[in-house]
């Protein structure tokens, strides 16, 4: 991404209002499921729709994401604009949400995460099974998949990750 896309992106989840972030929860009684705030995710996120969305910078992106994937956007979620401050981390856990086998759009097949700012200390992305941290740069992505090539519904163990701490600074 130009550094005017990362600025951009960090300004409209501004405009979105960051909230304290949460997982999946409990599945309800009409089949929808509650979300978890929890101790293991202290990052605030705001998710991209509407205006955020339609954005022209926002768009811009998206035929970016699409052209690296080679999936068409209506076949992903909503960007997710996650803010770190100092000593807020997200533990080692897995995008692969087992409920969404039996939905239509499926499971999380691959995440593509951008780093939308230099982090002056801390906050990389580990992938402990590997044994590999990425180190947030402004503008550079990581994609890894979430799922099996050979079953698609299955979860890769590989790539449990988590965020590790900010230790100064900010990051998005």
């Amino acid at each position: 991404l130009t550094p005017e896309e990362c600025d951009r992106l960090i300004e409209l989840g501004g405009h979105q209002g960051y909230k304290q972030s949460a997982d999946v929860g409990q599945k309800k009684f009409d089949g929808t499921y509650d979300s978890n705030v929890n101790s293991g995710r202290t990052s605030n996120n705001a998710w991209c729709m509407g205006a955020c969305y339609n954005d022209e910078i926002s768009q811009r992106v998206h035929a970016k994401m699409e052209d690296v994937l080679g999936i068409p956007r209506a076949n992903y979620e909503y960007l997710q604009v996650l803010r770190y401050e100092v000593g807020q981390f997200y533990n080692t856990h897995h995008d692969y949400i087992g409920h969404h086998v039996d939905r239509q759009p499926g499971v999380r097949t691959l995440t593509l995460y951008l780093y939308l700012n230099d982090v002056e200390e801390g906050g990389g992305t580990e992938f402990p099974t590997m044994g590999l941290e990425v180190t947030p740069r402004k503008g550079k992505a990581v994609l890894w998949p979430s799922v099996l090539n050979q079953d698609p519904n299955a979860k890769d163990i590989r790539t449990e990750h988590g965020a590790l701490p900010v230790k100064k600074g900010i990051k998005y």
